[in-house]
C-alpha cells in the first residue's frame, strides 16, 4: 500500500489528496494541518469582512469529516509537522493539544505549507490591539469582532497590493473612513504600469479613500490600553482605530530548509516541472514554491489559490505513479476595486524592457460591448507586444466593463505563443449584448500592427503630461466636437480645438515647424487626424495613446459664458 503524507490543508494539500485518491483507491493518504480547519476559501476573506459573504461557514469548502467519509483521507488537524527525516522516510509531527510527538512513515511526502503575511519584526507597534493581517478565517473573525465591538471610525491599510485593495473596499462597506499607505509611488506597484495605476488611484480618491503614496511606515502608536491609535509614516501621522498590514506574503519554507531541500533565489522551495523538490520523493506546491514565468522562463512567486489548486492536481497524479507537468504561470491577476475591474496578464512594460524585449504598446479604450447597447461600459486595454516578433508579451485591462474575458483571451494567446496578428483575427463571439463587432482586443492589436508597420506614431499620456508640466512648445490638438470639448478637456496652454470634420480646411492654421499631438475620445479620430495632417505635408505629428478616456489626470469643463 502506497503511503502518502501531505503537510498543509488549505488549497494545494487537499487538492493533491483528492486527486491522489482518484488515481489510487488503495493508497493510505494523511493530511497534516496545524490549524483546526481545512480547505478554507481564503481568497474570499475580504468579502466576508465586508459582509458580502454572510458566514464563515461559506468559506469552509470541505471538512475533515467529508474527506474521511467520501475519500478515506485522514485529516490530522491541530497537528504541526516539525521535521523531515529523509533517510528514514518519516515525518515528525506534534499534537498541539497534547504536546505529544510522533512519526509518520511516507513513501511520498507533499509540502503545501503556504505563505505567511509579512509583518516586519522591526515595525514597532505591530502587536498593538486593533492591528491585523489577513490569511485565515480566524483573522477575519477577529477583525469583524473588532469592528462590531470597538466600533472604530478610522482604518489605515498599509500596503497597496491585492489584499490591501480588497480590504479598503471592505472597510468602506463597514462605514469606516479609510486611508491607504504605500511605500512605492503608486498603487498595485507589482502589477500595473504607472499610467494604468493612476486610473485606480483616481477611483480610490473618488470613493473617499485617502492615499499616501511614496511613504514608508515608521511605526505604530497606541494608547494607554495598548490599542493602536496612530500610524506614523515618513511624512504623516495618521489617526487609526484599526490597521491592516497588507505588506505581502512570504513562503513558509522552514520545514523544507531544515530538511536540506533546495530553496530557490525567490526564497521559495525549488521544484521541477513535475513539482518534485530536490528530493525526488518529496513534492511541493502552492504558495511555498517558486514558479517559472511562461514568457521569460524566470523563477517568480505566484501566490494564488488558482495556481495552488493546479499544483495540487499535478502532485496528486505524480505521487501515485503519474508523470504530469506544470508549464508555469503568467502572473495573471484580477481584482475588483469599487466600481473598477482590473486585470493583468504576462509582463508589464517595465518588465518587458528589463527582459530585453523592445515593446510596442497600445493603449486602447472603448466599450465592452456594442456602444449603443444598454449597459455598455468603458474599458481600457494596455497591450504589450515584442517589436521584432509581434509576440504578445502582456496586457493590463481596467474599467467598469467586462475585463475578465479579455484577460483570459490574452492568457490563451500568450500561452500558445500567439502574436498581435493572431489576436487581430481571432473569431471572437459577437452579438451586441456581449461585444462590439470589433472587440477592444482586436482594436488594441491593430493599433500595434499599425505602429509596427510605421503607419501610426503615438505618445503616451504620461509623456504628454510631462511636456505640459515642462512648458514645452507643441500643439495638443483636440479633434473632438465642440460639445465634447465643453464637457471636459485638458486644461493646458498647448491645447487647441479643431473638430475633425474641420481639420482639412483649417490645417494651414497649424504651425508646420512645431510638434503636434492629436487626441480625441478614444484615439480613433486622433489617428485619423494624424494621417490627415501627414497627407497635408505635416511631418511631426503623433496621436496620444488612449486620448481623453486614457488620460488619468484631471479634466476641466469649458466655463459657461
Amino acid at each position: 500500500m502506497r503511503r502518502i503524507v501531505i503537510v498543509g490543508g488549505m488549497a494545494c494539500g487537499p487538492k493533491a489528496a483528492a486527486r491522489a485518491r482518484r488515481c489510487d483507491p488503495h493508497a493510505r493518504i494523511t493530511v497534516i494541518e496545524q490549524g483546526n480547519t481545512v480547505s478554507e476559501g481564503s481568497c474570499g476573506l475580504p468579502y466576508y469582512v465586508s459582509g458580502q459573504v454572510g458566514s464563515d461557514k461559506a468559506l469552509l469548502i470541505r471538512t475533515p469529516k467529508y474527506f474521511k467519509e467520501v475519500s478515506e483521507i485522514d485529516i490530522l488537524t491541530g497537528t504541526r509537522a516539525t521535521a523531515i527525516d529523509r533517510s528514514a522516510h518519516e515525518l515528525e509531527i506534534l499534537d498541539l493539544a497534547t504536546g505529544v510527538s510522533s512519526r509518520l512513515p511516507y513513501d511520498k511526502l507533499v509540502l503545501a505549507t503556504g505563505a505567511t503575511a509579512v509583518a516586519p519584526s522591526v515595525l514597532s507597534g505591530k502587536d498593538l490591539k486593533g492591528v491585523f493581517t489577513l490569511t485565515k478565517i480566524a483573522h477575519a473573525n477577529a477583525m469583524i469582532q473588532e469592528i462590531v465591538q470597538a466600533k472604530p471610525r478610522k482604518a489605515v491599510v498599509v500596503g497597496a497590493g491585492l489584499i490591501g485593495m480588497e480590504c479598503v473596499e471592505a472597510f468602506k462597506a463597514r462605514g469606516l473612513k479609510v486611508s491607504m499607505v504605500e511605500a512605492l509611488d503608486r498603487v498595485l506597484p507589482a502589477f500595473l504600469d504607472p499610467e494604468m495605476a493612476l486610473h485606480v488611484e483616481k477611483e480610490l480618491s473618488e470613493k473617499g479613500v485617502n492615499l499616501f503614496l511614496g511613504q514608508r511606515v515608521l511605526h505604530l502608536e497606541g494608547d494607554d490600553n495598548g490599542h493602536v491609535r496612530r500610524v506614523v509614516t515618513e511624512k504623516e501621522t495618521l489617526e487609526a482605530d484599526i490597521v491592516l498590514l497588507a505588506l505581502g506574503y512570504q513562503p513558509n519554507i522552514e520545514l523544507a530548509r531544515k530538511a536540506g531541500l533546495t530553496i530557490g533565489n525567490t526564497g521559495a522551495i525549488a521544484v521541477n516541472v513535475h513539482m518534485q523538490t530536490s528530493d525526488p520523493d518529496i513534492y511541493a506546491g502552492g504558495d511555498c514554491v517558486e514558479n517559472s514565468h511562461r514568457v521569460t522562463g524566470e523563477k517568480i512567486l505566484a501566490l494564488m489559490g488558482s495556481t495552488a489548486n493546479k499544483h495540487g492536481r499535478i502532485i496528486g497524479t505524480n505521487v501515485t505513479g503519474g508523470s504530469d507537468t506544470f508549464p508555469g504561470v503568467l502572473g495573471t491577476t484580477i481584482v475588483k476595486i469599487f466600481d473598477l475591474n482590473v486585470a493583468r496578464v504576462g509582463l508589464n512594460e517595465k518588465e518587458a524592457r528589463r527582459c530585453g524585449f523592445d515593446p510596442v504598446i497600445a493603449l486602447a479604450p472603448g466599450a465592452d460591448r456594442a456602444s449603443y447597447y444598454p449597459g455598455a461600459e468603458t474599458i481600457i486595454i494596455k497591450l504589450i507586444s515584442d517589436r521584432q516578433t509581434g509576440s504578445v508579451l502582456g496586457g493590463q485591462i481596467l474599467g467598469k466593463g467586462d475585463v475578465d474575458k479579455r484577460a483570459d483571451v490574452l492568457v490563451a494567446t500568450i500561452s500558445l505563443r500567439g502574436t498581435v496578428s493572431d489576436i487581430a483575427n481571432l473569431d471572437l463571439a459577437y452579438s451586441p449584448p456581449f461585444n462590439g463587432a470589433m472587440d477592444m482586443l482586436h482594436n488594441a492589436a491593430n493599433v500595434i500592427r499599425n505602429k509596427m508597420a510605421g503607419q501610426a506614431r503615438s505618445v503616451s499620456p504620461m509623456d504628454v503630461n510631462e511636456r505640459i508640466r515642462a512648458g514645452e512648445e507643441f500643439v495638443l490638438l483636440d479633434v473632438r466636437s465642440r460639445k465634447e470639448w465643453d464637457n471636459a478637456h485638458i486644461d493646458a496652454p498647448q491645447t487647441r480645438l479643431i473638430p475633425l470634420n474641420k481639420l482639412r480646411s483649417e490645417a494651414e492654421s497649424l504651425p508646420r515647424d512645431t510638434p503636434i499631438v492629436t487626441l480625441c475620445g478614444t484615439s480613433i479620430r486622433a489617428y485619423q487626424a494624424q494621417k490627415l495632417l501627414e497627407g497635408e505635408g505635416f511631418t511631426n505629428v503623433r496621436f496620444m495613446d488612449g486620448s481623453i478616456v486614457g488620460w488619468p489626470y484631471d479634466l476641466v469643463p469649458e466655463p459657461k459664458k
